[in-house]
């Protein structure tokens, strides 16, 4: 009998991480311009930082009477804080192939373009680092050199982008150790 219960116990425990997977597939499908390794993700520290965070405020919703109102407050507003970090380091993501790439928000839906469509690049040097808007279409996508992957997908987005537009790379004004690679916003 006990044998039976812990068989039992096993499908069960298989059957969630089934039933996670499942939905994990169909919370984050694998866009269409996923390649192996072509990829800009969020910061790493982003999901070390919200894991810390999450862990450190379900210890302490544990811990703390309830009777502390504003300390149990408080730790709801770090678990928030820490599930977000989590959620957009795991949604957030630009794949990228010879053709064109996918860009995937935390609120958005997928959307891809091909790289013909960028329009301009707008830089520029804050404390936290080196910052850049790209303007694609109708769209801007944010991006920071904090971010995995950005040097590589901007070196290829800029060549794909000549080659669609027939243009020659040597004629463009660019500065590759800024990662400025694409014409300024015309305003």
């Amino acid at each position: 009998m006990i044998y039976l219960l812990y068989a039992l116990l096993v499908a069960v425990v298989f059957g969630i991480i089934a039933l996670c997977d499942f939905l994990l597939k169909k919370l984050l499908p694998k866009p269409r311009h996923a390649e192996k390794g072509n990829v800009v993700r969020m910061p790493r520290y982003s999901f070390i930082f919200g894991i810390v965070l999450t862990i450190a405020a379900i210890m302490a919703l544990l811990f703390v009477p309830l009777s502390e109102t504003l300390l149990w407050a408080s730790a709801w507003g770090v678990l928030v804080m820490g599930l977000f970090l989590l959620v957009s380091f795991f949604r957030f993501g630009i794949f990228f192939d010879e053709e064109g790439f996918t860009c995937r928000t935390l609120t958005g839906k997928a959307r891809s373009y091909r790289y013909e469509e960028i329009r301009a690049q707008e830089s520029f040097l804050a404390r936290s680092g080196w910052n850049s808007t790209l303007y694609v279409g109708d769209d801007e996508i944010a991006l920071t050199a904090a971010m995995q992957g950005v040097d590589k997908f901007l070196n290829r987005a800029f060549f794909a982008w000549c080659r669609q537009k027939d243009i020659d790379p040597d004629t463009v004004e660019n500065d590759p150790s800024m990662l400025v690679f694409f014409p300024p916003l015309e305003r």
